[in-house]
This record gives C-alpha cells, sequence and structure tokens, in this order.
C-alpha cells in the first residue's frame, strides 16, 4: 500500500489552506475539550464542530477525489451499514434521536465511500500536531488531554522518519508536554509502549542476530536502570495508591470505573437505554468505547461495533501498513479505560484521525498514491 510520507507532498496554496483550516478546527476543539475560559458552558452541543470538520473534508474530496466501491470498501460498508443501523434503531426506539448526531453519522458514512488522497490524510496529522500547543493552555492537569497527545502523537509517527534520531527528537519533547498536561496511567503507559513498538520496528527488521542482541541489550538495560532508580515514584504513580491506601480491587484500580462497567452488562438492553443509560455523578462518562456503545446504542450495536473495530484492524494488516495498524491498537487500547468513542465527550481530532486513515486503508495503493 502506498505510504504516507512528509516528503511526497509537494507545497500548494490549496494544501496550505486546508492543512490551516484543519489546525485551526483542531485548536477550537482542543481548547473546548479542556475547557478553556469555560468554553463548555457557552457551547450547546459538540456535534457542530464534528459536522465542520467532516464538510472540510468532503469539499475536499469533492474537489480532488471520487467515490470508489472496491471490494475492500464495498464489503466493509455492508457492515458499517448495519452499525450505523442498529444505531439509528437505537436512537429511534428509545427515544434520543438527534438530528446533527445523525448528520454526523451520515457523513462518516460518505467520507467511507471515497478513495483518500494520501495528502489529505497528511494534511490532517500536520493539523492536529499543530493544535497540541493549546492543550498547555489548560490550567490543570486532564486526563483527556493526555490521550488526544498520545493519539495524534502515534498518528505523526506516519510522517516520521523511520531513525532513531528522528524518533529521539520527536519522543522526547511530547513526553515532555504529556507529563506536563496529563497525570493520566493510561496515556504514560501507552505513550512508552508506542514509541518501543516504533523503535523496535525501525531496527530489529532485516537486523542481524547480533544487532537484535545489542537492541534487546540496550532496551532492557534502560529499563533495568530506571526501575532501579525511579522504582517507587513509578510504583506509586501507577499502582501504589491503588494498591495500599484503598486496598487493591478492580474498582480502586480502574478509578471507581470497574463499577459502572458493571452495572452497564447488568442493565444490558439489545437497543440500549439512550444517552442517559447511566447517572453520572462522578464520572462524566464510561471511560470504555465499548461499555459507552453497550449502555448509550445496546448489545446489536456494540457487537457490530467490535466487528468494525476488528475489520479495520485486519485490512490494516492486510495492506501491511504498520503504523496504521498501531494507531488502531492504540485507539482501541486508550479507548479500553479512558477514551470515549464520538458523541459522549469531547475528543475530536484523534477520532477523525481514526476515520480518515480506516477510509485510506480501504483505498488501494494505485488509487491512494500521491493523491
Amino acid at each position: 500500500m502506498a505510504g504516507i510520507s512528509i516528503k511526497d507532498i509537494k507545497p500548494t496554496y490549496e494544501g496550505f489552506i486546508f492543512t490551516m483550516i484543519f489546525a485551526l478546527l483542531f485548536i477550537v476543539t482542543n481548547l473546548y475539550m479542556i475547557d478553556y475560559k469555560s468554553m463548555q458552558n457557552l457551547i450547546e452541543s459538540e456535534d457542530p464542530f464534528m459536522i465542520l470538520i467532516l464538510f472540510a473534508i468532503l469539499v475536499f474530496l469533492g474537489k480532488n477525489s471520487q467515490i470508489d466501491f472496491n471490494k475492500y470498501r464495498l464489503y466493509f460498508l455492508v457492515l458499517w451499514g448495519l452499525y450505523v443501523a442498529a444505531i439509528t434503531a437505537s436512537m429511534l426506539m428509545k427515544d434520543h434521536f438527534v438530528w446533527t448526531e445523525m448528520i454526523v453519522w451520515l457523513m462518516l458514512t460518505v467520507v467511507l465511500t471515497y478513495r483518500i488522497p494520501s495528502r489529505l490524510v497528511t494534511y490532517l496529522i500536520i493539523a492536529a500536531l499543530l493544535s497540541l500547543p493549546a492543550l498547555l493552555m489548560i490550567d490543570h492537569t486532564l486526563n483527556e488531554s493526555g490521550a488526544t497527545l498520545v493519539l495524534v502523537f502515534t498518528a505523526g509517527l506516519l510522517l516520521m522518519p523511520k531513525t532513531n534520531r528522528s524518533m529521539l527528537f520527536y519522543i522526547l519533547p511530547a513526553f515532555i508536554i504529556l507529563n506536563i498536561i496529563t497525570t493520566s496511567r493510561t496515556a504514560m503507559a501507552a505513550f512508552i509502549v508506542v514509541a518501543l513498538i516504533q523503535l523496535a520496528w525501525i531496527n530489529l527488521p532485516g537486523a542481524s542476530r547480533t544487532q537484535k542482541k545489542w537492541f534487546a541489550g540496550a532496551v532492557g538495560g534502560s529499563i533495568i536502570i530506571v526501575m532501579i532508580f525511579f522504582f517507587r515514584p513509578i510504583f506509586d504513580f501507577f499502582i501504589g495508591p491503588y494498591a495500599i491506601n484503598n486496598g487493591f480491587s478492580l474498582d480502586t484500580f480502574t478509578s471507581e470505573r470497574y463499577v459502572l462497567w458493571e452495572t452497564i452488562w447488568a442493565e444490558k438492553k439489545w437497543f440500549g437505554q439512550g444517552g442517559s443509560y447511566f447517572d453520572f455523578t462522578e464520572l462524566l462518562h464510561a471511560h470504555n468505547i465499548l461499555f459507552d456503545t453497550l449502555g448509550r446504542y445496546g448489545i446489536l450495536a456494540a457487537l457490530l461495533f467490535v466487528f468494525v473495530l476488528g475489520a479495520a484492524g485486519v485490512i490494516a494488516l492486510m495492506r501491511r501498513n504498520f503504523d496504521i495498524l498501531l494507531y488502531f491498537g492504540v485507539f482501541i487500547f486508550i479507548g479500553m479505560f479512558e477514551y470515549s468513542y464520538l458523541f459522549m465527550f469531547v475528543y475530536f481530532s484523534p477520532v477523525v484521525l481514526f476515520f480518515m486513515l480506516l477510509a485510506y486503508v480501504l483505498t488501494p495503493k494505485e488509487e491512494s498514491a500521491g493523491g
């Protein structure tokens, strides 16, 4: 499959304009996410932001691409259509139909029918990266900003030269910013795992047995040194307070999320319970993309959502696009603990990148190359 590389993008006026439009939209949505100057009290709904972003994407596709139904895309769209149909049935049956939400689903469906030029994905990734400094404007740490940074960082790996030096200059600043804006264990763990996987992917394929031993020794030695000198703060950050102060349990370890998940599972219905499927007094959302879907839209939609995520991973694997597969993996991992899917909370750039990368892997090599 055609790779995504910043070297393949020729600077154009159109590219600059679209990149700046996406960057501006992502900056605004990041400020909304961190509730900069109480923006969330001034704006009634998040959906218009997503509609604006998808409208800009469709304008670009309408001018630079065309609809196509290749084998992979057609099979996936059948599955996707069933998923959206299950959501629609839930909204109608449980009386929580929202027109703006349905517009977003329909716009996403249209996006998935298009051939996706690699340069559009590049514009979106660059725009998402440019929007990250807005997260520094928050006056307190926030789990959501950490999840956003890690996912955008992972998407940015598609553009980075596959060298250790480039990775060093990319990873270290991102890790510093991550420590400033969040104390999320999920975001920290995901970032470290992504960095190690990416370094392994750069150094191990095609390496000799000796080189592999040196790499394994360097990584293992670094981990041992870090654990020797920083074991206590690392233990306190990831495990300590939950295992010692409160007595270890799944609920304390998951910061009281497990009881919420357990309640949603116990009260599961075929078509869900609507937007108010739980009395959210402590947590603002279920902190799990699957339980969000199960509680809101029901068993049928949740099963189809699992199939959609699985199909996305299988197609990325078949297309041998490691970086996109890694993004999908991190999207799901963070989603199991912290990340809300689409309409429950205020994430934007990671969701847009997820769907654009999904649409991109549905586009064969000869269609996506160059544009």
